[in-house]
């Protein structure tokens, strides 16, 4: 059986390449990064842009909505994680401790942690709850840049550039990985979801 899917709506962003899109957990908006330092929030359904938020040194690489929609995180190759007040559009705080570029940012389920995985090889939570402005955890196994990372209420789950993918199962403190091979290389280099 063959799927035929329609398109919706085209937006044009205005942000040179946009390096990732990412819906809010209610599905109602959605945030574009770009090449140009901005992050944008849109409502898709009727293609408009709701706020424009500017601080990033470099590329916006990914961006998270938090579970309530008050809060964004972004990161960028500029190196720095940013948690921006939704409604206001400035940064409420600014994360600085990876050595390289940032790839990949999540919130944990309810907002008050903050996952990133870096080109310096490393994946770093984050308690944007408190005013520490260091990460509480470093998680550095990976042996080459992390492309991605996904966080459910127990584990932290990271795919890197080593070909491996690592679950991070935080009830108990253990790591297990599994390596993908070339797989993970090519689903990356052709935008395939890992």
């Amino acid at each position: 059986m063959e799927i035929e899917y329609k398109l919706l709506r085209e937006i044009d962003c205005k942000q040179g390449a946009v390096r990732a899109v990412r819906f809010s957990v209610d599905g109602a908006y959605c945030l574009t990064c770009g090449s140009d330092r901005k992050l944008k929030l849109w409502n898709p359904y009727r293609g408009v842009t709701l706020k424009t938020y500017g601080g990033h040194g470099d590329e916006v690489m990914d961006s998270c909505a938090s579970c309530d929609s008050s809060q964004v995180i972004s990161c960028g190759l500029d190196k720095s994680v940013i948690l921006w007040d939704v409604a206001t559009g400035t940064p409420v705080r600014r994360l600085r401790g990876h050595a390289g570029p940032v790839n990949t940012v999540r919130f944990n389920e309810e907002s008050s942690m903050v996952v990133s995985g870096s080109r310096d090889n490393s994946v770093m939570l984050w308690d944007v709850r408190s005013k520490v402005l260091d990460p509480v955890q470093c998680l550095n196994e990976a042996k080459d840049s992390i492309s991605s990372v996904k966080v459910s209420d127990h584990e932290i789950l990271t795919a890197s550039f080593d070909g491996k993918i690592r679950r991070y199962d935080i009830r108990v403190g253990e790591m297990y990985a599994d390596y993908m091979g070339g797989w993970l290389v090519y689903c990356y280099q052709h935008n395939y979801s890992t």
